[in-house]
């Protein structure tokens, strides 16, 4: 069958197309490749970010160079993340707040599904609920119980309305039927101090901020966030284990992402490298000693756990009128 010279054309751009995409894939990377981290330097996504830039560059045979772009609580890094040229060229590590910040803002920056394609997720950081040593209840369970028998009695520190620790924390209260009263702090050291006093009556901070304080007596532990137990506090149940929920994680995750429209041949040679570089014993190490726990996901499953925070955080800042006036 003959093809009119308009469809010749059409067919012979698709394959030049086709041909052109599957030859840059192929040879990807062959520059430097950009990681936007949202935060200043020293902070865990940074930290996180910096340790696989080092063992991408020597997996990739390029340079994977780490640029700092903070500002209005990731805002401003993420925004350029977004806005960069999917080529594969840009990418940025990201925690929790790519799908909880852009439901604060007013007018909306970003869009978590629409503007970013989701390599593999990385890390958590886990949270951890801790009280004074002289609190009436010594496990989650017994602060749960309490809390319904003294509704308005109990209070719990923020580290600010719209943080992990608060949102968190009101993902449980929901679910029980708590009435239980947010006071929100500038820093967590202020946060823990009043929560040691009992001048609070319980917090929910990252694991690692609270650990030398649990270690030495200071606040009782009640519980950690992540699904199985931390190795440097093995006697602090999970909240899973708690509550008997299975699979429950309260946590701030790290992952990587690359501006929507990137080559799916480009993400899925990133994700199969970040995931095997996760399995490094060395890398493993790295990154426990931030107080982060590996906690891979390849990009199918951390584009479905993307898609169902987004959901969740936006019904959550929604119903607390989180939103920016």
């Amino acid at each position: 069958m003959k093809l009119g010279s308009k469809t010749a054309r059409v067919v012979l751009f698709t394959l030049a197309s086709l041909l052109s995409c599957a030859v840059s894939a192929q040879v990807y990377p062959s520059r430097p490749i950009k990681l936007i981290v949202a935060y200043g330097p020293g902070s865990g996504a940074d930290i996180i970010g910096r340790i696989l830039a080092e063992k991408l560059s020597e997996r990739l045979k390029t340079s994977v160079v780490v640029e700092n772009r903070e500002g209005a609580g990731g805002a401003l890094g993420t925004l350029a993340a977004a806005k960069s040229t999917a080529d594969g060229y840009t990418l940025m590590l990201s925690p929790t707040t790519l799908t909880v910040s852009p439901h604060m803002q007013n007018p909306q920056q970003y869009d978590a599904l629409k503007d970013f394609a989701p390599i593999a997720r990385v890390a958590i950081l886990p949270m951890a609920i801790v009280t004074t040593p002289n609190a009436p209840f010594k496990t989650l369970k017994e602060l749960i119980d309490y809390a319904k028998l003294n509704p308005g009695k109990l209070s719990y520190a923020t580290s600010g309305k719209g943080s992990p620790s608060h949102l968190e924390m009101e993902l449980l209260r929901k679910r029980y039927g708590l009435t239980v009263t947010d006071i929100p702090y500038r820093n967590v050291g202020q946060a823990m101090t009043d929560t040691i006093s009992g001048q609070v009556s319980f917090y929910f901070p990252t694991f690692p901020s609270a650990l030398t304080y649990i270690t030495a007596g200071r606040v009782r532990g009640l519980a950690i966030g992540s699904t199985k137990r931390s190795e440097q506090a093995p006697s602090l149940a999970t909240i899973a284990e708690e509550l008997s929920l299975p699979d429950y994680e309260a946590s701030v995750w790290y992952g990587m992402v690359a501006p929507a429209g990137t080559q799916s041949e480009i993400i899925n040679k990133l994700s199969a490298e970040l995931l095997q570089i996760l399995e490094v014993p060395e890398v493993r190490t790295q990154i426990a000693k931030t107080g982060a726990q590996v906690s891979a996901m390849n990009t199918e499953k951390f584009t479905a756990f993307v898609r169902n925070e987004n959901t969740k955080w936006s019904g959550l800042v929604k119903e607390l009128g989180l939103k920016d006036q």
